[in-house]
């Protein structure tokens, strides 16, 4: 599909929590062919400072409305000039690209969802249409963590009807107390509940442990892969990452996060050649 270029308006922009926003826009041709997982290029006000649009997810998408929002967390010059825009500004934006989940067939669960930090925001619209699917009769788990309590967003922001919610905090503030990936392991050596399949996203480091214990257990999981984007096209090269090559083990290759992506599957990262170099690409809230 083609990429669109459109001129949205800023609906409502909102502070949910320390410095993480939420932020809806009206853009009915990218909110009319947007799909859960995918992401748009966001001109953060008009000028050269910042030159580079950002990258945002859709957390939200109402296409019959014309609007969707993204959740970002302010951390550098281009989000502290997203988080002063007002209602009725405008922002341009390039999208919707990459290339989303795939949602699974009704009856498909039970299913796990793995999110770090912001990596919250690609899975709330995902959730929503899964469980829709559904109809709220699978065992359907999310999995929150975040290094604080400060850091998780309110607790019925990610609780929905039929959805159990599994919370970690990394210093033990709320929750579990450890790392996400932790958790999800201290859970499925309980026997109790065991994923058909995992939808994940969060830092490059989380979803290396995901990719392992889906590969070790013979689980489908998409993982939603974040690095720095300049362009969303491909054409920069700046998001590549060493790949696997199943009719060639031995081959090198590379794909884009933001053309071959941003969801990808458990094997098809060469994750041990990213460790090995030290390569692990910086993540979106740089921004």
């Amino acid at each position: 599909m083609d990429k669109i270029i459109e001129e949205a308006r800023i609906v409502e922009q909102e502070r949910i929590l320390g410095q993480i926003f939420r932020l809806r826009l009206h853009s009915p041709k990218i909110a009319g062919a947007a799909r859960p997982g995918q992401f748009v290029m966001m001109r953060v006000r008009e000028g050269t400072d910042p030159l580079l649009r950002r990258p945002f997810s859709f957390s939200r998408i109402y296409a019959e409305k014309g609007d969707f929002e993204i959740l970002y967390r302010v951390v550098g010059k281009g989000t502290r000039l997203m988080s002063g825009l007002l209602p009725g500004a405008s922002a341009s934006l390039v999208g919707p690209l990459g290339n989303g989940f795939e949602l699974p067939a009704a009856g498909s669960a039970p299913l796990a969802f793995i999110a770090g930090g912001i990596g919250i925001a690609p899975l709330l619209e995902l959730i929503e249409r899964v469980m829709a699917r559904q109809k709220g009769a699978e065992d359907l788990r999310l999995f929150y963590g975040a290094r604080t309590a400060e850091e998780l967003l309110p607790e019925d922001f990610v609780r929905m009807p039929g959805l159990r919610v599994h919370f970690s905090t990394d210093d033990g503030s709320f929750g579990y107390k450890g790392r996400i990936t932790r958790m999800f392991e201290d859970v499925m050596a309980e026997g109790a509940f065991r994923p058909s399949g995992i939808y994940s996203c969060g830092p490059l480091a989380m979803q290396y442990n995901v990719a392992k214990w889906a590969l070790a257990n013979d689980t489908l999981a998409q993982l939603s892969l974040e690095s720095l984007m300049a362009c969303g096209i491909g054409a920069c090269l700046g998001c590549a990452l060493p790949a696997s090559t199943p009719e060639d083990p031995g081959a090198e290759r590379f794909v884009h996060v933001c053309k071959d992506g941003p969801i990808f599957s458990a094997g098809s990262i060469k994750w041990n050649k990213i460790l090995s170099q030290q390569t692990v690409p910086p993540t979106w809230p740089s921004n």
